[in-house]
């Protein structure tokens, strides 16, 4: 008989989650502890907050190592820092940047359209944050390509034994293995969000040493004995355009696995995987919208296929997914949301999140317009994100193998960042617009900005990401 879960642990961690570990901000810092990564960052991963009170480094070129690069900042080991943009365009990396702890790699700060970062040639991603914990990385796109030789490990972004960590906003691409991996290798990958995110054309027929590869997610893949992995939320996300794994979870006793409010398009053979491999698993699945596309076999599958292969336990809280049909698209056909596994593994129709869960409509709408690195009304999304958006409402495009089926990498054009007269991580234009800051003279840029109830940095920081409503801000 199927092991089954203590629904009041579950219930606990879903309300309380791991609030009780977050460190405390930085004697340097005004801003309570209390407050989350940045205002409405949702999720588990939303006590990233080790960084606070740190350094502002500002990043002053596109080198992929050296005095003012992306690296130089984003692996000072451990100690707080903020990375902001003073250049747009395309860093090519012959190696992983690998972040240390308590960082935030602020890529909304960056002007024009943006950083991109590729590869050129090694068997990895641009990205691998390993045993570090309280970093968040926002706005910046990942597309790594192709490496000389057969990989399998080409993630856009690679996480191993790590915690505490937010994503948000990223466009990820061309990657041969996952799209995106949590990895645990005899430690813990916990209290993780990715939000707000665009992942798409994962390359299939490419050179991963398995042969055909296209992959969107893969959430807690497993080495060793003794591992932990949970507390993870995927929200408001966009897959598009991968073989399968739209996500593959599984997952350990730790706490839950949330895939809340994403849209999921055109996927060749599976949609959602769930697996009780790892351990005890606890998935919450709702208000996904889920839709084949021209590239899904003519058998369309399920949203959400579970395999119950060991005495583990799988458990399932699934409501509010829908499966539009669309005229224009697979002749109106769609799958369902749970197999039949799935459905014999489901447990309440509604349970306690960390994440706040939108109906699948107001999703669909808000993930079409604002997930991927793009800012409103300030950051129009680049050729290859369009590209994607516009194939989900036209039911068009499909799983690549090679990066010029899409026109290979955007050319994203360099620009400079505004002035910052005294070197405080401010600009100018910004600092003029602030009765307490002073443009010509160093600032405390962690004391409040008595307008948000937020240190200056971060009330910078937020109203460039549009986090922080206009209304609560000075004239600007």
């Amino acid at each position: 008989m199927r092991k089954t879960l203590p629904h009041r642990l579950f219930v606990a961690m879903a309300l309380c989650g791991s609030l009780g570990v977050a460190p405390a901000a930085s004697a340097a810092s005004s801003v309570s502890s209390d407050l989350p990564a940045f205002p409405n960052a949702d999720g588990y991963g939303a006590i990233a907050t080790g960084w606070r009170g740190g350094d502002v480094v500002a990043v002053t070129n596109l080198n992929g190592e050296g005095p003012g690069s992306l690296r130089a900042c984003a692996e000072n080991e451990g100690a707080p820092r903020v990375c902001v943009f003073g250049v747009s365009g395309t860093i090519t990396l012959d190696r992983p940047i690998r972040p240390g702890s308590n960082l935030y790699i602020a890529g909304q700060t960056a002007p024009g359209l943006g950083v991109q970062l590729r590869m050129d040639g090694p068997r990895h991603g641009p990205l691998v944050l390993e045993n570090v914990h309280d970093v968040i990385v926002r706005f910046i796109k990942l597309r790594p390509g192709p490496s000389s030789k057969p990989s399998p490990t080409v993630d856009a972004l690679t996480v191993e034994d790590s915690e505490r960590l937010y994503f948000g906003n990223l466009s990820m691409a061309f990657a041969t293995d996952e799209t995106f991996n949590i990895h645990v290798s005899g430690g813990r990958s916990v209290d993780i969000t990715l939000a707000d995110s665009l992942l798409a054309l994962s390359l299939d027929r490419a050179n991963h040493p398995d042969g055909r590869h296209s992959k969107g997610a893969l959430i807690c893949s497993t080495e060793g004995a003794g591992f932990e992995c949970g507390r993870i939320s995927l929200l408001r996300n966009l897959f598009a355009h991968h073989r399968d794994r739209n996500p593959d979870v599984k997952g350990t006793s730790i706490g839950p696995v949330e895939v809340i409010n994403n849209v999921f398009f055109n996927p060749i053979s599976q949609l959602g995987e769930v697996y009780d491999l790892a351990g005890d698993l606890f998935l919450i699945y709702a208000g996904n919208v889920v839709m084949p596309g021209p590239s899904t076999i003519s058998e369309i599958p399920e949203a959400l296929q579970a395999f119950d292969w060991t005495e583990s336990a799988l458990e399932i809280a699934a409501w509010g997914n829908i499966t539009p049909s669309r005229d224009g698209c697979n002749g109106g056909r769609t799958g369902g949301i749970l197999d039949p596994i799935a459905e014999d593994a489901r447990v309440a129709t509604v349970a306690p999140t960390m994440a706040t869960v939108l109906s699948a409509q107001t999703a669909f709408e808000q993930v079409m317009t604002q997930a991927g690195d793009a800012i409103p009304g300030r950051r129009p999304y680049d050729r290859l994100d369009q590209f994607v958006i516009d194939s989900v409402f036209a039911c068009s495009g499909t799983v690549i193998d090679a990066l010029s089926q899409v026109g290979g990498w955007p050319e994203l054009p360099e620009a400079a960042g505004p002035k910052d007269t005294d070197g405080d991580g401010l600009p100018d234009a910004w600092e003029d617009t602030r009765s307490a800051l002073n443009a010509n003279q160093p600032n405390a840029i962690w004391d409040l900005d008595a307008s948000t109830g937020w240190s200056h940095v971060e009330t910078w920081l937020a109203t460039l990401a549009g986090d922080l409503p206009a209304t609560r801000l000075e004239t600007q």
